[in-house]
């Protein structure tokens, strides 16, 4: 089993899947691991829209994507949205720190992912057609799509990364 730091590490965006179902308690780990994510005032703002078992619906919800060709091959997508109704004045003045949360319930799942073995890939773009979405999984207005997540076993789980060097990314170490 991989460390915290080594999951970090060798994590990587996954766009090609076999077909090998996930199976739902794996699913209930990674959204397990993404209702652990720090939020303010533990709000938990995210709501989740897990799509399966309807490869219909699969198809439909990836067809809206540039990227359908692959998505469609990916077992299971996890949507997560921020829930309007849990923003709250009392703590933050805007919904900016709710947004930002998310994206650690978004991270708890990559990496969650990542230990038990599982592609994944984080897909913003489909935001452009969130009202589209949100129509044919019939969803309140008050439910804001923050991302797509696609979820399978892959073949290339491995791989490198590149990243800049701190030193170039580090602004000011004082």
């Amino acid at each position: 089993m991989e460390s915290v730091f080594d999951c970090i590490v060798n994590r990587r965006s996954v766009r090609s899947y076999t077909l090998q179902p996930v199976d739902k308690a794996t699913i209930e780990k990674l959204l397990t691991a993404a209702s652990y994510a720090p939020s303010a005032a533990n709000m938990q703002p995210w709501r989740f829209v897990v799509i399966q078992d309807d490869t219909a619906l699969r198809d439909k919800v990836a067809s809206l994507s540039v990227y359908a060709q692959w998505v469609k091959t990916a077992p299971c997508l996890i949507l997560v949205y921020l829930d309007k109704n849990t923003l709250s004045d009392r703590v933050f003045n805007c919904d900016l720190k709710h947004k930002q949360v998310i994206g650690s319930a978004i991270q708890n799942i990559l990496l969650a992912a990542r230990e038990l073995q599982l592609g994944t890939c984080w897909i913003g773009e489909i935001l452009k057609h969130e009202k589209e979405v949100n129509a044919l999984l019939e969803l309140p207005d008050s439910l804001e799509l923050m991302a797509m997540i696609t979820v399978g076993y892959t073949q290339a789980l491995d791989g490198t990364g590149k990243r800049e060097p701190l030193d170039k990314l580090v602004a000011k170490w004082l």
